[in-house]
């Protein structure tokens, strides 16, 4: 259900006007049931798949937290020695629940991502949100299995959260302690929440309509076609187009998202950062699709750094004298194992494992050549600190982060490397590449594509230059407000005529790139 159409529309309004006409004890209960409907108007048989992601990680962090709660018990009615071997006991049995948890929820996510390649189908849909709701579910049990928080008592409000029927299409991974508490509150009905809301929206739909919509159909042009002899300058555009593309999609969505939320009166967590000014790759993940970067370092990467083989390692060199080796090794072998993680959760293709160890390897060889790299700027008299430095490193990571690209768009692995080698070696004439003539044969009629490309720039200016305020630590909507009522009403509907005019000349389905993970 398009978050722009009618039914979703009528679905969204009825769902605020009961949620805020009801006593407000049964707020949650409305908003249970809106995410019951919307979830069955997609297919309701896969209904099942997310209630029983919710039953095994509720029951199961419900029987860890009956362990951990014996134990505290205990500890003063035993001795050092028997309390000792209770311990051990008790975390044997909850390894055994954290097993069974696991076994039964991610293998259930394994099965059904991965029965396509497995088998060979093309006949299975995945259930809406699964890709997303068992990253959320697996973040409520570990933290409860960790003593973080107690467990959530009432299955219908812990179900409540794990549905939340925004978040279902491409996330963000909200957490239990802040989204699922803020759900049992109460919440009145408040002015400043829907135009926050609304204003969000429009924002996101801007990105989404007016720019990720007008390069789709533009980046398929040039990487689709089986041809593989695409001179170099036509596939550069495409891969700087996918850049923009990618983040339009997928951020407009999410501002979409946390602006439906809000008119709820929820907070969600943000998912994005203002990512093209990051200055490494590392900072870039720390920017960019934030809540899946937040759960991998806290669920994957700390364990994975912390086991005894890493500690080992650290052992090992800090022994020899070698500090940074025995801070950066540990952490570069964990980064390249979750961001091959990350690729593989993307999807089962190579191609995604490539673009997972493409990010991982830069992150743990920058990390590792650290020193050298200090030395070079020092030998060089370079001012790390300056302005011009700065705008380098953010170029820099930026034409990292494309490079990426052709592994994340371009599907065929051995075309990939075609197109990289033609990016370099076959880049083509431009005069002749970039004529009427040619761009007419490459992408259709000029007169339509330059009116794509109008409401292009106008969308990226707009964006980029509120990213540059938010960089700055400006609050735009606050900005906005205190404006006068014209400049305020101008800043609502110029994007509401422009995504109207978008439809026009769109020649995509609409649907959210992160809908399909």
């Amino acid at each position: 259900m398009s978050f722009i159409s009618f039914t979703f529309v009528f679905f969204l309004a009825a769902s605020l006007i009961l949620y805020y006409i009801v006593p407000k004890k049964f707020q949650v209960a409305v908003l249970c049931t809106a995410n019951t409907v919307y979830y069955c108007l997609w297919n309701y048989k896969n209904l099942f798949f997310i209630v029983f992601s919710s039953l095994v990680t509720f029951y199961g962090a419900a029987l860890v937290e009956s362990l951990n709660k014996g134990l505290k018990e205990k500890k003063a009615l035993v001795s050092k020695e028997d309390f000792k071997l209770l311990k051990t006991s008790v975390l044997h049995k909850k390894r055994a629940v954290l097993s069974g948890m696991l076994l039964l929820n991610v293998g259930m996510l394994i099965l059904l991502k991965y029965y396509l390649v497995i088998f060979s189908s093309k006949s299975l849909i995945l259930p809406l949100g699964i890709s997303y709701y068992t990253l959320q579910t697996i973040a409520y049990f570990m933290d409860v299995y960790n003593g973080k928080y107690e467990r959530e008592h009432n299955f219908f409000r812990y179900y409540t959260f794990v549905s939340f029927f925004p978040q279902l299409l491409m996330g963000p991974i909200n957490r239990y302690d802040k989204l699922g508490i803020e759900m049992s509150k109460e919440h009145p009905l408040e002015f400043d929440n829907f135009k926050r809301g609304v204003t969000t929206i429009l924002y996101g739909a801007m990105k989404k309509y007016i720019v990720a919509d007008m390069l789709v159909v533009r980046i398929s042009d040039i990487f689709d076609p089986a041809y593989v002899n695409m001179p170099g300058a036509y596939i550069i555009l495409g891969v700087f187009m996918y850049a923009v593309y990618q983040y339009m999609d997928f951020s407009g969505g999410i501002n979409m998202v946390l602006g439906i939320a809000k008119l709820f009166g929820l907070n969600m967590q943000p998912n994005f950062r203002q990512p093209y000014f990051s200055t490494s790759i590392a900072d870039f993940w720390r920017r960019w699709h934030i809540s899946l970067g937040l759960w991998m370092k806290d669920y994957i990467f700390y364990p994975l750094a912390f086991t005894k083989f890493m500690q080992k390692i650290t052992k090992a060199l800090n022994g020899s004298g070698h500090k940074h080796l025995a801070r950066s090794v540990p952490a570069g072998i964990s980064n390249i194992i979750v961001f091959c993680l990350v690729g593989v959760w993307h999807g089962p293709e190579l191609h995604f494992l490539l673009w997972g160890l493409y990010n991982g390897i830069i992150i743990a060889v920058s990390d590792f050549m650290k020193p050298f790299f200090e030395k070079v700027n020092a030998f060089l008299h370079i001012n790390v600190k300056g302005r011009a430095f700065h705008v380098f490193r953010i170029v820099r990571t930026f034409i990292l982060v494309t490079i990426g690209g052709y592994f994340d768009r371009i599907t065929d692995v051995s075309k990939c490397m075609r197109y990289m080698k033609n990016s370099v070696a076959n880049f083509g004439n431009l005069k002749e590449l970039f004529s009427v003539s040619s761009l007419s044969q490459m992408f259709g009629q000029v007169a339509t594509i330059n009116s794509q490309l109008m409401l292009v720039l106008i969308g990226c200016i707009t964006v980029f230059v509120i990213s540059i305020l938010k960089e700055n630590k400006i609050d735009v909507y606050e900005k906005i407000q205190s404006k006068n009522i014209a400049f305020r009403w101008l800043f609502y509907y110029v994007p509401i005529i422009l995504v109207m005019i978008s439809f026009t000349f769109s020649e995509a389905d609409s649907e959210f790139m992160y809908a399909q993970y």
